[in-house]
Formats: C-alpha cells, structure tokens, sequence
C-alpha cells in the first residue's frame, strides 16, 4: 500500500510540475483529447493539401500523425501556403511551355524546389505524436520552408523577367509581321516599349542582350507564333534599342527627345523580313543574290514605314541610312560622312556594338570588351562615327550585369562601372559582385571587390552562357 501511495504522490507532483511548465498551445485552441493537453489534430484540409504536389512534383500518400503540436500545426500551414504558391507557378503558361525544353536552368531550378517541397511533405507525415519530438523536428522542417520559401522567390522573378523578355519579343516580331503582310500599324506598343526600355537605362538596370533562334516561331510551346526570323530580327533590335537608351542622353540632339532613337532602333529591322530565314542561318559565306537580297532590307524597311507606319515616317531616313558607312562602303546608297543623317549615324554605331555582343550563325558572341574595341576601331578608320562610337564608352568594356571571370578564376556580376574620363584605365576597373570560387564553388552571399583601388587583378572576360550556366545555373537561374 505504501508502494501505492508512494506512486500517487509522484505523479501528483509531476502534475503540478507539468501545470507549471507554460503551455505549448494557447488556451483558445481546442483540445480533442484531455488526456494529450498538448496537441492538437490535423485539419482534413491540411492533410488533403499536403498530400498532392502538383506541376512535376510527385504525389505524397501515406497519413499525417492525428494530434500535431501548436508550432508543427504553424509549420504545416506555411507549407500549404508554399504548396498554393507552387502550384500557382506550375500553372503558368510559360512554366508549362518550357517544362520540355533540355538545359533550361529555370526549370531545373523549378524541379529541385519541388522535390524539396516533396521532402518537406514526407518530413511531416513522419512526425510522431510525442510533443517534444515534433517539436526538434519542426526546427528542421522551419528551416527546409525557409529554403523553399526563398527559392520561390527567385524562381517568381525568373518568370516574371522572362515574361517580360517574351513579351518583347513578340512585341516587335508581331509588328514586323503586321508590316511586311501590307497592314498598317500604330506605334503605341512600340513607344510603350521604347519607354521601359529608356526607363531601364535610368534606372541603370543590368544589360541583357537577348537572342532567339534564326527557325524558331514562338518563344515558348503555346506562346504567340510569328514566322521566322521575326523573333531573331526583334531580338537584335531591342539589344540596339537597350544601347541606344543608355547613349542617347550623352547626345546633345537627341537628349531631349530621347524616344526617337529608341524607337528607331527597335523599327530598324522590319525589312529583314524579306530575307528568308534560311539565309541567316548560313555558317558559309553569303552568295552575291543573297547579299544583294540582304543589302535591299534598309531601302526597303523605310518603304514599309512610309506605307504602313506613317506615325514613323520621320524616322524612314534614318532607318534607309543605318548601314551606311562613313568611309562610303556601306549601303544601300554608299554615302558618306555628313551625307548621312545623324541618326542614322547613331544607329549604326549602336548596331554594330549590339550585333558583335551576340551570336550569329557564323560564329560565337563577342566579348563586350572585345566588341567595344571592334566598334570603336571602326570609327577609327573611318567606318564610324566616332562621336557615337565614343559614346558607347559609357557602357564600359563590361556593362552593369555582365557576368565575367576574374584572372584568378572567381566568376562574378558587374555591380557598377565608375566612369572616370580623366583614367583612360576605368573601364576596365568595376565593381564586381563575387559569386563563385575559381574551382565553381558558390559562395554564401556574394562578396564585392572595386578594382578602381584593388592593387591587383581584374576582370579576364566575359563569361560564356554555357559556362554561366554550369557554374551559376543552380543557384541564380535569372543569371542564365
């Protein structure tokens, strides 16, 4: 008996210990059962949402522990919350279009984030109903969340700068269609787009030459169709457009007024669209009739503006005039020097830069370094004008969100470019934003280095988009 009552009175002791111990959930959550004071049990809508990862994720079966603790309840809930923002993200059209595309590192990225959601998932069907046990789990489980919540994050922004790219694109290529089919367009979506792009430049936002394939016919499968080359023409001319917006305020002609240029340079090429995309797609030479045929896309362009874009028919001579060279060697008329309209002038500095920075059929993209050199060795001999071509120093020999390897080998992002006119040296010293180990290993945050007052090193190149890719891709898809 004394054994008994020596039991009893130990438990009674822990109870008043246990009564003393603040509670783990708050009084105005309701007990399902009296005998577990610190639980509670799982809703049938969070089982049922937890279940199911849709997108390209897998199916979770398996029951849930029926009596969760007040923090793993919280913990469950931010996953359902994680759980709707993914299926948000699965369901746009764009994800959906590019979910078979191989080597893209948005949906790489999208396919790891939705296994981490899967294990975050069969982490909380694991949970056991001891309080104390969940409670050590759902430290881990917050911190799996935390990761997914910020992975969300940038695989959201990937899609909405994407979008934004697309957009444009299809924008000028559907113009360019309209045009060369004999229909009149306005240049409200041109203006509109010519604006954000001047509004980038301002706002100094990363230049990002953009590229499509010569053959390909929509940005993504069940995105608006154009003919070919329609999105190749429309990629190069909003990579000229973006220069032209970042040079046109150092001109003093063109500052105050600096949506024609911009314009300009995004309707420049709406008479390529004569040129079959088989022509573009050539690694050999071009034949005398398909140069011939290439050369006519100026004269003609201008021809379509005047016809079909009367709101743009200023800008005809300056478009019939963007190849034209300075030293006469260009086309269609072989003018030279002040012969050509300064806008023309302008362009063609613009054009030439943005088209060197980007692949062609025929061979690799340059280095913008190695690009800027080019153009203005062009102006040099004459070729240019080296008023405009100057201009283009503004941009740097790395422009801000270029991603380059240093001569160490530490791959990182073009934070900012002091401009000092004074050292001819600046232009090759930024401030870059370090993101990998020159072995690829990718640093916790980036760390910033100005090579305007480093002693040594410096930037090595640009970095190639496959190399970008290998090093980068995991982990800033919108880099890639």
């Amino acid at each position: 008996m004394s054994d008994v009552r020596g039991l009893l009175d130990r438990i009674s002791a822990f109870r008043q210990r246990l009564e003393a111990t603040p509670r783990i959930i708050p009084d105005a959550i309701p007990i399902d059962n009296a005998d577990t004071p610190h639980t509670v049990s799982v809703p049938e809508s969070f089982k049922q949402s937890l279940r199911q990862i849709t997108g390209h994720g897998s199916i979770v079966e398996g029951p849930l522990p029926p009596l969760l603790t007040d923090r793993a309840r919280e913990s469950l809930s931010q996953a359902q919350i994680l759980l709707a923002r993914q299926r948000k993200f699965a369901a746009e059209s764009i994800v959906a279009g590019l979910a078979h595309q191989d080597g893209d590192c948005l949906m790489a990225y999208h396919r790891e984030t939705v296994a981490m959601l899967d294990c975050a998932v069969r982490l909380a069907q694991s949970f056991p109903e001891s309080p104390s046990v969940q409670l050590k789990l759902c430290e881990g489980l917050d911190g799996l969340l935390a990761m997914i919540t910020e992975r969300l994050g940038v695989q959201e922004r990937t899609l909405a700068r994407r979008r934004a790219d697309y957009a444009r694109l299809d924008c000028i290529a559907s113009v360019y269609m309209a045009m060369n089919v004999q229909q009149a367009i306005g240049l409200q979506q041109v203006a509109a787009l010519a604006e954000e792009l001047l509004e980038d430049a301002r706002q100094a936002r990363p230049l990002r030459f953009l590229h499509a394939d010569v053959r390909s016919t929509q940005s993504y499968e069940g995105g608006i169709r154009t003919a070919a080359p329609a999105r190749y023409l429309a990629a190069h001319a909003v990579n000229t457009a973006q220069v032209m917006a970042r040079i046109v305020s150092l001109d003093y002609e063109w500052a105050g007024r600096p949506l024609v240029p911009v314009v300009a340079a995004l309707m420049m090429e709406c008479g390529m669209m004569s040129v079959p995309a088989e022509v573009f797609a050539k690694t050999e030479p071009l034949t005398a009739d398909e140069r011939r045929l290439v050369e006519q896309h100026a004269q003609y362009g201008a021809e379509l503006l005047t016809r079909y874009a009367t709101d743009a028919a200023p800008l005809a001579a300056a478009i019939a005039t963007h190849h034209e060279r300075g030293d006469g060697t260009g086309y269609p008329a072989g003018l030279k020097g002040s012969a050509i309209p300064s806008l023309g002038r302008m362009l063609a500095a613009a054009d030439t830069y943005a088209a060197l920075c980007c692949p062609r059929s025929y061979r690799a993209a340059h280095d913008t370094r190695t690009a800027l050199t080019d153009t203005l060795l062009l102006a040099e001999h004459g070729q240019l004008d080296k008023d405009f071509a100057e201009y283009l120093v503004n941009l740097t020999f790395y422009p801000i969100g270029s991603i380059v390897e240093l001569t160490d080998g530490r791959i990182g992002m073009i934070a900012s470019n002091p401009v000092n006119r004074i050292d001819p040296r600046s232009p090759g010293r930024p401030v870059v934003a370090i993101l990998a180990e020159a072995d690829g290993t990718l640093l916790s945050h980036p760390e910033h280095v100005d090579f305007s007052i480093a002693s040594r090193g410096g930037v090595q190149h640009s970095l190639p988009i496959e190399r970008c890719k290998e090093v980068l891709g995991k982990r800033y898809p919108e880099l890639c």
